[in-house]
């Protein structure tokens, strides 16, 4: 699993990194903006709800601009028609990065990290965000790209599962569609995977209602019938083949 989330906003030119403190404040009123480019780093973003015992806070930084480091594989960027387009010309990229996270809960991990994204995409005007763990990538003020839900044919099944929220400290999910409307699951898992983020408990053994209230889905631990390889969780419908 990946130590914390990360993202990186993706321009087509010169990038004027000054993000505003009033815009941050938009999306978290109290949180503080350092600048420590004239020493050699980036930006540093605290929230000061968010201090564990220790006391450790839970920080979000991001670098200056560098160079776009190529191609990335866009295979399961779905509902973007222009995706490879744009990433084509893609030649500067900011990375946003999670400090100490692993000590909060998933659902404020989300929202603050949110909050910086959303900052630097209203502030320098990306023509992309590029999520590397759940290999997504999604216009500027689209949803957030966490979690992505991937649609594949494996062996012959039609398999869909998410990818992403192994950096949260949570399993990915996975099921067949048998004879299930694949957008219908699709919907299902993301929502799943939402309610998980937010707290709901998911684990191997528990019975979870699926499409319609009567049903009720087994949930069974992976392995992943997708790479790459991490913990999963298997949801079966009834009737699953």
């Amino acid at each position: 699993m990946s130590a914390g989330l990360a993202a990186e906003l993706c321009y087509t030119g010169a990038v004027r990194l000054r993000p505003s403190p009033a815009t941050l404040r938009r999306y978290w009123p109290s949180a503080t903006l350092t600048d420590g480019t004239s020493r050699g780093g980036g930006y540093m973003v605290g929230f000061p709800e968010l201090t564990a015992p220790d006391p450790i806070r839970l920080l979000v930084s991001f670098g200056r601009p560098a160079v776009s480091q190529g191609r990335r594989d866009l295979a399961h960027t779905r509902g973007w028609a222009d995706a490879a387009e744009v990433m084509a010309g893609v030649t500067r990229t900011v990375t946003v990065t999670e400090i100490f996270g692993t000590s909060f809960a998933p659902a404020d991990r989300v929202r603050a990290f949110t909050a910086v994204v959303r900052t630097l995409a209203d502030d320098t005007a990306p023509v992309a965000v590029w999520w590397p763990s759940s290999r997504l990538a999604t216009p500027p003020g689209s949803e957030v790209g966490v979690v992505n839900v991937r649609h594949h044919d494996v062996t012959g099944r039609y398999v869909l599962d998410t990818l992403g929220l192994g950096p949260l400290g949570l399993p990915d999910l996975q099921c067949v569609c048998g004879a299930l409307p694949p957008e219908a699951l699709s919907a299902y898992l993301a929502a799943t995977a939402s309610s998980m983020i937010d707290g709901r408990g998911l684990k191997a053994g528990d019975v979870v209602p699926g499409l319609t209230p009567h049903q009720r889905w087994k949930v069974e631990a992976g392995p992943a019938f997708a790479a790459p390889e991490r913990p999963v969780l298997t949801i079966t419908p009834d009737g699953a083949a």
